[in-house]
């Protein structure tokens, strides 16, 4: 009985004794995935550019994969004074850049990036009269190059007219620019009118015909003005 009772002791406390250890563990973390954050203008290096296709628009994914001008897009209207800042600058970009061209500085493709920026997607048309590239260096000879045209304009002009005039161009149109994703380019907002005649529209009340305003970048239509006499 004795021996019975010892045994049982024995159990208990080593039973006791080897409490099992509990995993305790803090609470998950959840690693969120990083958001690429916007380069800023001035980190923006146009002389990191890259091979720039002949054919397109620096913006056209079809023909061109430019992280730097990427990057200038995200910025929206605020890359075109950047840009402007660039076009007198002398430095001689090394590598290849643009195709037949025998030199290129970084402000020829300031210059470039800006015409193309301002040229729609039929690569024919600018929102600004004036800004193609053969309009604005006022080509003169149909068998001259488009380097031959610049350096042409450079010759007679300098690089200062050249950043005088889009200067002028962005002090006069920059409240009204912005980017037209379906176009690939930048636009100017116009504020067109016409006049339509009574119940022609039901959002306007009266007996004579009325002006009729509206923004063409937006599909709003905005009554202005007085009733015509």
């Amino acid at each position: 009985m004795n021996k019975l009772v010892l045994v049982i002791g024995v159990v208990l406390l080593t039973s006791c004794g080897s409490t099992p250890a509990v995993n305790v563990q803090g609470p998950v973390v959840e690693k969120r995935k990083s958001i690429p954050s916007v380069v800023s203008l001035p980190q923006i290096d146009l002389v990191s550019i890259g091979p720039i296709a002949s054919k397109g628009r620096v913006q056209d994914n079809d023909y061109n994969d430019l992280p730097v001008v990427k990057n200038l897009i995200e910025h929206g209207k605020e890359s075109i004074p950047y840009l402007i800042s660039k076009l007198d600058d002398e430095t001689i970009m090394d590598g290849h850049v643009l195709d037949y061209w025998s030199e290129v500085h970084v402000g020829d493709v300031a210059l470039l990036i800006l015409t193309d920026f301002f040229t729609d997607r039929s690569w024919q048309k600018t929102p600004i009269p004036g800004l193609g590239w053969d309009e604005f260096l006022e080509r003169d000879k149909s068998d001259l190059s488009s380097e031959q045209v610049l350096r042409k304009y450079i010759a007679n002009h300098g690089r200062k007219k050249i950043k005088e005039r889009w200067q002028e161009i962005w002090t006069q149109h920059r409240d009204r620019l912005f980017w037209d994703e379906s176009e690939r380019c930048f636009k100017r907002e116009e504020f067109v009118t016409r006049r339509i005649q009574p119940g022609a529209w039901s959002g306007l009340a009266g007996e004579r015909p009325l002006f009729v305003g509206a923004w063409a970048s937006r599909s709003s239509v905005v009554r202005f003005g007085d009733e015509l006499q």
